[in-house]
């Protein structure tokens, strides 16, 4: 039995990851099983990823690789002050995906065009591609003047599958610097750990040195 311990960076008042290995309950043995783990973001106190599901409020679980590659990846598309690629307004994330599906075109081409850009941008803001069949919430990051924004609406993802988030809506806005480094710590910390215990030594040696490139 592997010995695993919480590791916490960040304050959940303000801005905080927690993160654990544990035991694959599928037994995969390959690197992406080994980083089987419970994942919490805290922002101003809430847990954005918690939910319920079957009367049982569930700390959210899945192979952690993906979040930590998503953010590898894309942590400096979130720290760079761009402005919006579409000409929509609103007052936060949430709202310009929403204002980007008004709009319309006869022009197939302009219509590509312009649900490509979304998407694009999409990709790079929000790490809901990256869930890999989990129940991973729906969360938006981007840049807004010397904060980072971290905006989500869940009210309906994973319905289907009978899931309610504790926390199904929210904007909240963290200092930049603070959210920089929670962010790297975490990365840095979990590829640490994962280099150090995996039976994979080979795959996590290469995994490990890609993250840490990304964000250096």
């Amino acid at each position: 039995m592997r010995c695993f311990t919480l590791r916490t960076f960040g304050d959940q008042n303000i801005f905080a990851i927690h993160y654990e290995f544990v035991n694959n309950p599928f037994n995969e043995s390959s690197l992406i099983g080994e980083t089987w783990g419970k994942f919490q973001l805290f922002v101003h106190g809430i847990d954005v990823c918690q939910y319920k599901r079957e009367n049982s409020v569930t700390t959210f679980q899945w192979n952690l690789i993906y979040i930590v590659e998503w953010l590898s990846e894309n942590l400096k598309h979130i720290l760079t002050d761009e402005a919006f690629p579409l000409p929509v307004a609103g007052q936060n994330s949430l709202e310009l995906m929403d204002h980007c599906l008004l709009f319309e075109s006869d022009d197939d081409d302009e219509f590509d065009a312009w649900f490509d850009t979304k998407q694009e941008w999409e990709f790079k803001h929000s790490w809901f591609s990256n869930r890999a069949g989990s129940f991973l919430p729906d969360v938006f990051f981007r840049r807004v003047k010397d904060d980072i924004e971290i905006a989500w609406n869940n009210e309906s993802t994973y319905s289907s599958e009978g899931v309610t988030f504790i926390n199904p809506t929210g904007t909240e806005y963290i200092p930049i610097d603070e959210f920089n480094s929670i962010v790297k710590k975490f990365i840095g910390d979990f590829s640490d750990r994962l280099l150090l215990n995996s039976k994979n030594k080979s795959d996590a040696e290469e995994v490990c040195q890609k993250i840490k490139d990304l964000i250096e």
